[in-house]
């Protein structure tokens, strides 16, 4: 195994020296190659500093690294400069965009910048060299889906009589009716746009579609009955020139008076002319055009152009969605194959069972936001759950979260797990804290070891930051290979390489409190993240204070979940158990639901130190809180708490099995101090004197 290489950070020659000549016979160049790279424009939006912007789960979300993007531009033909690669992803996807030439690098980019920030940076990452190899091959997947969208967006602008820009069509739904609110003069257009502009995204595209113009058309009648009052025949010459310019927009054809006089079977010719070859459109207004009626071509102009080109878009979309689907489902495949992204298959089920919104929410930002994972210790390495794979100020170590975690605790044990670096087969795992450090091997002069480092670009740091599983156990979860060394924990909790060693690929951020770790290893022996478990959590662990707690469910032969009990943990009493119900061995009153009606861990009970357990004769339950404190339970008595010296004094006497038997009441005030009762008598505290007596009852 080769050390990795500290990557260059100088000036764009070093950098392709850095990257390899070999990576330009790896990438087939486009057409555009040797014209020079065009200036950025400005935009509108400004991206915050990665490592200071977090997404809705709490992660750091990924930025492609500089590596990444040099190779890029080098698809086609581009060294881009120091400039170049310190803009955002979103600028950076719109300056190849300007380069490239293929349909299909040109459709995914303008997809991929109308979608997200995170589909700008895979696009960088993936999108662009799976682009041009589909260019490479002529074959089309995304190019139509991206015209289809462009050309209603030129249509709308068309429509409103605002030349159509190239970067303004590509751009994102929202940002488009904002331009629209910004630049239409018509009133009901102005107010559709802005009910729009803070609808769903579905909402937004029908707007776009059909009722931007809608509302257009409303504006005009409203200009148009104003103009023409009371003159029939002028009112109908500018209703006519309306219609006719509106529908020569579907073939983004310019409304200058010199097309709006035209005749009816005149403005069809034109939508013929433009019209798709074979296409619905086309067919329609041949068909329309062919009619002595003059009737008919009215009808294409003010209603069949829109339905036929609706019709076209449908088809194209139809066809989109299809291959959408076969990508979703590769998706999952490779995911279950992996072994090492169980969200991402599951995300990929998911949206193979819905329909057209879910497959294309999937592929637009869905993908991107399971792609973070945990790794765990199993039970086949010592019988021990809850301890994660975790970069701690620099240290890869294998262990549990904090008894107390900050809220971001377990996001230094999550991973962003992608296609590896040198082989898209195996995996790489970049830190979700710092964006372009890769889970990665290296050689400290001594021996091999592993770390979190940055990327180089190198050929070495691909490789040493490549992982392949090994072998999958359903019961067991996978080993993890890179090279012939395989992931592992070491005895001294660091995490290093060596002989085979089990992971499981669990959920990110990992909440690994005491709590969980006693549930994961007292009640979930054969522990498997991937199955259902019987007995779980009932919503997230609760903090008041320095006490935490939380609600677990059980379930019955029939697989049917029930409340079963709460663990509570405090620093001082450790985790301990509180049962939900009567129980089965020995059955008695419910000791968490007197213990809350006290008060719980507010009260003068505290927190329990004990597990709530059956009494030696097995006729009642009981468990004991912070130090002085107890509530025992029978069905003939009842659950009541006893504490402080009134406690203390029924110990000395041999509590339950004294000659006062179990609590029958709480503890409470009597003139000069406190009392509990008894089966057969009480104890008093004397508040004077500090003496607790008791008073055994005489028969």
């Amino acid at each position: 195994m080769t050390s990795n290489r500290t990557g260059s950070r100088g000036a764009a020659a070093r950098r392709l020296s850095a990257l390899g000549l070999a990576l330009l016979g790896m990438i087939a160049v486009s057409p555009a190659a040797g014209a020079a790279p065009g200036p950025v424009a400005e935009r509108v939006h400004q991206s915050a500093p990665p490592a200071k912007t977090r997404m809705a789960s709490g992660e750091t979300p990924s930025v492609a690294a500089e590596t990444e993007k040099v190779r890029a531009a080098f698809v086609l033909g581009l060294v881009p400069t120091d400039e170049q690669l310190r803009l955002n992803d979103k600028d950076f996807v719109i300056l190849l965009w300007r380069r490239a030439t293929g349909a299909e690098v040109r459709g995914s980019a303008e997809l991929a910048f109308a979608s997200s920030d995170a589909a700008c940076t895979e696009w960088i990452r993936t999108g662009i060299h799976q682009a041009n190899t589909r260019d490479q091959v002529n074959q089309l997947r995304d190019a139509e889906a991206a015209r289809v969208a462009r050309e209603l967006k030129e249509q709308a602008l068309i429509v409103l009589g605002i030349v159509p820009e190239s970067e303004l069509v590509i751009t994102n739904n929202r940002d488009f009716i904002y331009e629209i609110t910004r630049r239409a003069t018509g009133p009901k257009v102005k107010a559709a746009a802005l009910e729009a502009f803070g609808q769903p995204d579905p909402a937004q595209k029908e707007f776009i579609a059909n009722g931007l113009r809608t509302a257009h058309s409303r504006d005009q009648q409203d200009k148009i009955d104003a103009e023409a009052a009371g003159e029939a025949a002028k009112k109908a010459r500018l209703e006519a020139e309306a219609a006719r310019a509106r529908a020569v927009s579907v073939v983004r054809v310019l409304p200058t008076p010199d097309i709006v006089t035209l005749p009816d079977d005149d403005i069809l010719r034109v939508i013929a002319d433009r019209a798709t070859p074979g296409s619905e459109l086309e067919k329609d207004a041949v068909k329309a055009l062919r009619s002595r009626d003059r009737a008919d071509w009215r009808r294409f102009i003010d209603t069949g152009v829109f339905a036929a080109y609706k019709r076209d878009n449908a088809i194209v979309l139809q066809k989109k969605y299809e291959a959408d689907r076969r990508i979703v489902e590769e998706i999952k495949t490779r995911a279950d194959n992996s072994g090492l992204q169980p969200r991402l298959a599951r995300a990929a089920a998911a949206a193979l069972a819905g329909g057209v919104d879910e497959v294309q929410g999937f592929l637009g930002i869905g993908q991107y936001e399971v792609l973070t994972q945990s790794l765990s210790r199993n039970a086949l390495n010592g019988n021990i759950a809850g301890h994660y794979l975790r970069d701690v100020n620099g240290a890869l170590v294998v262990k549990p979260g904090s008894p107390e975690p900050a809220p971001d605790e377990g996001l230094d044990a999550t991973w962003r797990i992608g296609p590896g670096l040198a082989n898209a087969e195996c995996r790489s795992f970049e830190s979700a804290t710092k964006p372009n450090y890769y889970l990665a091997r290296y050689h400290d002069g001594q021996k091999i070891r592993v770390g979190v480092r940055p990327t180089d670009g190198t050929n070495d740091f691909f490789w040493n930051a490549t992982w392949c599983v090994d072998t999958k156990l359903p019961s067991a979860g996978v080993t993890i290979r890179g090279g012939a060394d395989f992931l592992r924990r070491e005895t001294d909790g660091t995490a290093g390489v060596g002989t085979v060693y089990y992971w499981w690929v669990t959920d990110p951020n990992p909440d690994s409190t005491e709590i969980t770790l006693h549930w994961l290893n007292r009640y979930l022996p054969d522990y498997d993240p991937y199955a259902d478990l019987w007995v779980e959590p009932v919503g997230a662990e609760q903090v008041d204070g320095r006490v935490r707690f939380r609600d677990f469910q059980e379930r019955d032969d029939e697989g049917v979940p029930h409340p079963a009990f709460r663990l509570y943990w405090s620093a001082a009493t450790g985790v301990h158990r509180l049962n939900v119900g009567r129980g089965t061995t020995c059955p008695a009153p419910e000791i968490l639901d007197a213990y809350l009606k006290l008060g719980g861990h507010k009260s003068v009970l505290g927190p329990p130190s004990s597990d709530d357990a059956c009494t030696a004769e097995r006729t009642g339950r009981y468990a004991h809180f912070g130090s002085a404190g107890s509530i025992y339970s029978t069905d003939r008595t009842g659950a009541h708490a006893v504490s402080g010296a009134i406690r203390a004094k029924w110990a000395s006497l041999g509590s339950e099995k004294s000659t006062l038997g179990y609590p029958t009441s709480d503890e409470f005030d009597i003139p000069g101090g406190r009392r509990n009762t008894f089966e057969r008598g009480r104890i008093d505290f004397d508040a004077a004197t500090g003496v607790a007596t008791a008073y055994p009852t005489t028969s």
